[in-house]
């Protein structure tokens, strides 16, 4: 594996692992009991506050969060270019979907009865760093390209 590829899978990889822990962090706390975000969308979900549609199913497919978050790493570190498409679209999943419920809560008016913990921002960090691993290579070869032309001109401007 190129050093540029295992650098952003090394970040992609550390970034994963942030966003899983905020999963199970605090989400919601209500007096002196706190939810991971599992117990969270398990209770609005059984108590039928979860809509048809994109909406319930987001909540529904919440329990899934962890197995994208894996997936993504295993094609990250697996170097085959046959598994470029399903590395971006996995990781795109992995990113947008706990990074964007991320931001939903914390946006959610606030309500006395609760307060929300560190788990969507932990999550929501978590989900950037994923990003920026996923971009890593790219800055990494744009840089090394941009090096390489430097060197690669003659010094004072003749040929």
């Amino acid at each position: 594996m190129p050093s540029d590829r295992r650098a952003g899978a090394i970040v992609l990889t550390v970034g994963a692992a942030i966003t899983l822990a905020g999963t199970f962090l605090s989400w919601v706390a209500s007096g002196s009991t706190e939810r991971s975000s599992y117990e969270v969308f398990g209770i609005v979900d059984r108590l039928g506050f979860s809509p048809d549609g994109a909406v319930g199913w987001a909540l529904r497919l919440w329990p899934l969060v962890p197995l994208a978050l894996v997936l993504t790493v295993i094609v990250h570190w697996a170097h085959h270019p046959s598994l470029r498409w399903p590395r971006h679209t996995v990781t795109g999943v992995a990113v947008l979907y706990p990074g964007v419920t991320s931001i939903a809560l914390l946006n959610a008016p606030e309500v006395g009865l609760f307060r929300v913990g560190a788990g969507p921002w932990v999550t929501m960090a978590g989900a950037v760093v994923m990003l920026a691993g996923l971009l890593t290579p790219t800055a990494l070869n744009t840089t090394r390209r941009a090096r390489s032309a430097d060197h690669a001109a003659p010094a004072g401007g003749r040929s």
